[in-house]
């Protein structure tokens, strides 16, 4: 299947105004309430995603970065109990679904704020050495 068509079938059950929005949007939080290891692995997700959004330093990114890799592998072999909609299959025991199609926009959300954030940190620099330089020049006067 081409990609264009891939890409019709996910946008067609996108909700198109608040009326489907709020119907899809119980739908998945009762599925979310049925099933309580989807609902842990979800809120581990975007927790993970969050997390990595947050981190400004190599270490804590590279925690962050495991993190949402473990907690995407999670999601993706707990979310086989109600998966939705089947948008493409590579095969008859494989393919694509509705709840597949999380763990692409929490990683794509938690990159761009990561990006957003590392920006804006290395703008204003460390907190910690604006501190220091300014304690210094206060206390050598």
């Amino acid at each position: 299947m081409e990609l264009h068509l891939i890409a019709s079938r996910v946008l067609g059950v996108m909700p198109r105004n608040p009326e489907q929005f709020h119907a899809t949007f119980d739908h998945a939080m009762s599925v979310l309430a049925a099933e309580p290891a989807m609902r842990w692995s979800c809120i581990a997700l975007i927790a993970a995603g969050v997390g990595l959004a947050l981190t400004r330093r190599l270490i804590p990114t590279l925690i962050g970065v495991l993190a949402l890799g473990v907690t995407s592998y999670v999601w993706l072999q707990v979310s086989h109990v109600r998966e939705g909609v089947i948008l493409y299959t590579f095969s008859y025991e494989h393919g694509l679904t509705e709840a597949d199609l999380l763990v692409p926009v929490v990683v794509t959300i938690s990159v761009v704020l990561w990006l957003i954030g590392q920006a804006v940190w290395r703008r204003r620099g460390p907190r910690e050495t604006y501190r220091q330089t300014r304690t210094v020049s206060i206390t050598s006067s």
